[in-house]
């Protein structure tokens, strides 16, 4: 594995959701050096723990459920995963030296690569006419993940991410319970029963208001993390298409995208949708990146 730049989008992610999270800790304890220690605490333990083999198992068994090929899938993909696996490593020689290949269960044409040692390719790859050179240039794609780092700062990322997701799921349970009690204590100073109710009602409204305030501040800047994350992983994509022409396989991947060009109209559009979500820039910008790279 090597980091190359294109993985510090994923590192600027990280870094913004640490500090969304340093600012809840601290917004809790108090503390400033403190909640710094937690917060690196939290992060360490819950992401490094992912870089161990109980990540691979993690993402292999818990997250996508994959299994080994069957025998007869074993005799069609597994020449071809040795044969590009010895090409990736003769270009990356920091590849790790036992990678795995697994199967997803899914009728999509696809593959991708996750954890640090783990390839899966879905089913519908070997059972929709796809030729063994193109499944080589897939192969090869995501062998470039592994190799230039992506899936190592792609953890970092997520996993920040979802730290972030359970404080403000904390966060909200614990504006409505604070809503509750100071309602329940501002009523106390009233004498009539409606007047209490209302205090209550109203002082409970305003607090889960802030509460709501709050919370979208913190979305826009986990929408910024997403966003710089997202076309982080878009440059990795036509990085390991590179990765992938140069292990000899130029020819079947343009040939690969030019059959399926038809999904061309599921990426690169500006919406923000794909601003936050979108993975993958566009087929036709995939061809004229291998074209133009020769």
């Amino acid at each position: 594995m090597r980091f190359q730049f294109i993985n510090f989008g994923l590192i600027v992610a990280l870094i913004l959701n640490f500090i969304i999270s340093f600012l809840f800790v601290i917004a809790f304890i108090g503390e400033s050096v403190l909640s710094l220690g937690i917060t690196i605490g939290i992060f360490v333990c819950s992401i490094g723990i992912l870089y161990t083999p109980i990540g691979d198992w993690w993402y292999r068994k818990v997250m996508f459920h994959l299994r080994e090929p069957n025998e007869i899938e074993q005799k069609r993909i597994m020449p071809i995963y040795n044969e590009v696996y010895r090409r990736a490593l003769t270009l990356a020689p920091n590849l790790p030296k036992n990678i795995k290949l697994f199967i997803y269960d899914d009728d999509d044409i696809n593959a991708f690569a996750i954890g640090l040692k783990t390839i899966a390719v879905h089913r519908g790859l070997l059972n929709n006419n796809i030729y063994d050179s193109e499944i080589a240039a897939i192969l090869g794609h995501e062998f470039a993940h592994i190799a230039n780092g992506d899936t190592f700062c792609t953890i970092l990322a997520v996993q920040s991410n979802s730290i972030v997701s359970v404080f403000r799921t904390c966060f909200s349970f614990f504006v409505i319970v604070m809503g509750k009690i100071i309602g329940f204590f501002i009523a106390g100073f009233f004498d009539t029963k409606q007047g209490s109710v209302n205090a209550f009602n109203i002082t409970d409204i305003c607090i889960r208001v802030f509460g709501w305030y709050i919370d979208k501040i913190v979305w826009i800047f986990v929408a910024l993390s997403v966003m710089i994350a997202q076309y982080s992983r878009r440059r990795h994509e036509l990085a390991a298409d590179n990765f992938s022409a140069n292990l000899g396989y130029r020819q079947p991947m343009i040939h690969f995208f030019q059959r399926y060009d038809e999904l061309d109209n599921k990426n690169n559009s500006w919406s923000l949708s794909n601003l936050l979500y979108g993975t993958h820039p566009s087929i036709k910008i995939r061809i004229e990146n291998l074209k133009n790279n020769i």
